[in-house]
């Protein structure tokens, strides 16, 4: 079975009706798929008329023991207590420099980058790289090795000197301290990846664990000056509007807009155990190389739960107000922070023409005297990742219906549902489920990207047994229900 299952399985859905053999077989060569949990990309390659560069290779060689880094600079402005709105820049320009070194690499010099040697220490997420469509996951395209983003609405900008929807792409990765952890959860029980560690203690980060997400748009410096000088970065992915629109992937060029550090510090950040932060891109920087003129937007460290009346000022997020303004197009409830392409802001007009509206909720969440807005500032950085869990129980926005992105009904800021979504906790703590249904038994410890990687895994436990990979001994991991995981009914 080892030799079978060492890296991919294939995986036969199961067949309804009586069928000849010869039409069986046909069947069941149509209905043929393979499991690769560590995929370099999701295998639509380019013919090599229209690219014949290097495809992406992904890293999952991730350590088994938990790495040591030098944290001494970020530490000593933080001298040993949490953030401060004075210190909270200096803190993050602290770790920005930190990973510029290798960072600024993958963002100057996207071609050099993908193969590397200075991206060994930093690692992919196991079961993302491979397109899944039980789940709907895209996978990984085979040039960056980016992932799909959201095409945002077309008004989001329009106060910024850009008036359309754009697509975003991101690429992300840990440093060596954060994939010990992936570790943990996908390679320690199975070294194969088919049989993770279904525990909320295998998917907790390690303190000055490092996630970085860089993403990069379809709109051009021509289209919006905002991102005139940027580097660029090709990837292979369908158009997915507007009248070049295609069903087939096609090579694009994107341009760099937004690059996010995301560092796990108890001492920092004692009460969630992350601080988020985000940089944009500044075409006014007198910086000499795109990565250099990446300009901090902001920094996060809790949810300021008792402001809520959306003007007050934040103890807990710092905005740089030497930013581009553009950054405030997507920023968080009441200034919270949000990146332009995070999709804080929800309703406005989609890609399509549809016209989507607002509905908040009234104090007592009850749609009686509630107020419908056009386009409504939902959620945050630490809000949105505070819904971290596996399976998924709530909204990625303050909302009692559960659709994961974009959503047209939103609690009241002063009510009990925003309060759930809005309350400092730590990591290993799961956000109740607003609806009342709490099927979650993992939290996630701020991280969504696991939620999906974990869905995807999931499929497994749903395959009949005789194609199931072979368990790992003493493998006592009880698989998910189809009841408690409709994902996969």
């Amino acid at each position: 079975m080892k030799s079978i299952f060492s890296l991919k399985i294939a995986y036969v859905f199961p067949l309804i009706g009586l069928l000849s053999c010869e039409s069986q077989m046909k069947k069941i060569e149509e209905t043929k798929v393979e499991f690769d949990p560590f995929a370099n990309h999701n295998g639509d390659i380019p013919d090599k008329t229209e690219y014949n560069g290097p495809l992406y290779k992904a890293n999952f060689d991730y350590p088994k023991e938990l790495p040591k880094i030098n944290s001494s600079t970020w530490d000593k402005i933080a001298d040993g207590k949490k953030l401060t709105l004075k210190n909270a820049g200096a803190y993050m320009e602290a770790i920005h420099d930190f990973v510029a070194k290798e960072m600024s690499i993958m963002v100057n010099e996207p071609k050099r980058w993908i193969n590397s040697e200075e991206k060994k220490n930093w690692y992919n997420m196991a079961w993302a790289g491979q397109h899944f469509s039980k789940t709907g996951w895209d996978g990984a395209e085979p040039i960056s090795g980016t992932l799909t983003g959201q095409v945002l609405r077309k008004e989001v900008f329009k106060e910024y000197g850009y008036n359309g929807p754009m697509q975003n792409h991101v690429t992300v990765y840990y440093n060596n301290v954060a994939a010990h952890t992936l570790h943990k959860l996908w390679k320690e029980k199975d070294p194969n990846g088919f049989y993770p560690t279904y525990t909320t203690e295998a998917a907790q980060f390690a303190q000055n664990s490092i996630i970085i997400k860089a993403a990069a748009t379809d709109v051009t410096p021509e289209q919006w000056p905002v991102l005139k000088g940027t580097s660029q970065l090709q990837v292979y992915r369908p158009i997915v509007y507007g009248p070049n629109k295609t069903e087939k992937s096609k090579l694009q060029t994107l341009n760099w807009i937004q690059f996010d550090i995301i560092i796990k510090d108890t001492i920092a950040a004692p009460e969630t155990g992350w601080v988020f932060a985000t940089y944009i891109y500044d075409a006014s920087s007198k910086g000499k190389t795109t990565f250099d003129r990446l300009t901090l937007q902001g920094v996060m460290w809790g949810m300021d739960t008792e402001i809520n009346d959306g003007t007050s000022e934040l103890t807990e997020t710092f905005l740089n107000p030497k930013a581009p303004q553009y950054g405030m197009a997507n920023i968080g409830f009441g200034n919270r922070l949000s990146g332009p392409i995070d999709v804080a802001k929800v309703g406005g007009e989609h890609a399509d023409g549809k016209i989507n509206k607002v509905f908040v909720l009234n104090e007592k969440s009850e749609p009686e005297g509630g107020v419908t807005y056009d386009m409504y500032r939902a959620s945050s950085c630490l809000s949105c990742h505070s819904t971290a869990s596996y399976p998924h129980q709530n909204n990625f926005y303050a909302s009692p219906k559960f659709k994961l992105v974009y959503t047209d009904t939103v609690f009241h800021s002063k009510s009990e549902g925003w309060k759930t979504y809005n309350t400092n906790r730590p990591g290993n703590k799961l956000m109740p489920s607003v609806s009342g249904n709490n099927r979650a038994y993992m939290a996630l410890d701020y991280d969504l990207f696991l939620f999906f990687a974990l869905t995807n895994s999931g499929q497994v436990s749903h395959m009949p047994k005789e194609f199931r990979p072979t368990p790992p001994k003493n493998y006592n991991q009880k698989w998910l229900d189809k009841k408690s995981h409709p994902l996969f009914n």
